[in-house]
């Protein structure tokens, strides 16, 4: 009964640092690939928009639809440059739907996720 007891509690010790061990590789994996996102700033002249229609939504045409879908949960996007860009944030979307917008933020490039700064209407004339 001993050995039995004394085997198990091997197992159970060497289960424990085997499990520690595919952790700290874990968080070591995670970390590289954290460093390895480039970010960069970015100023961008388009059209908000939805992760639903996209590019279909990016003019003033589209903004009823574009709010319809980001109030039922889409994400906002900006349209510029012929590339959709998720927005992390963007207050009261509804006010710069269907106007163009310069967005000015940091972008994560190996996500196209920009990470807002501000977003103010484009003065036209």
């Amino acid at each position: 009964m001993k050995r039995f007891a004394a085997v198990c509690a091997i197992v159970v010790l060497a289960g424990f640092s085997v499990a520690g061990a595919c952790d700290m590789e874990k968080g070591a994996a995670q970390a590289a690939v954290n460093t390895d996102n480039a970010t960069k700033e970015v100023s961008l002249v388009g059209y908000l928009t939805d992760s639903n229609c996209g590019k279909a939504n990016a003019h003033a045409e589209g903004r009823k639809c574009a709010l319809k879908c980001i109030q039922g949960g889409a994400k906002v996007q900006l349209y510029a440059n012929e590339t959709l860009y998720t927005l992390d944030r963007v207050d009261a979307p509804e006010t710069k739907l269907g106007t163009e917008v310069k967005v000015t933020g940091l972008l994560d490039e190996a996500t196209n996720v920009i990470k807002v700064a501000s977003i103010e209407k484009v003065k036209k004339g």
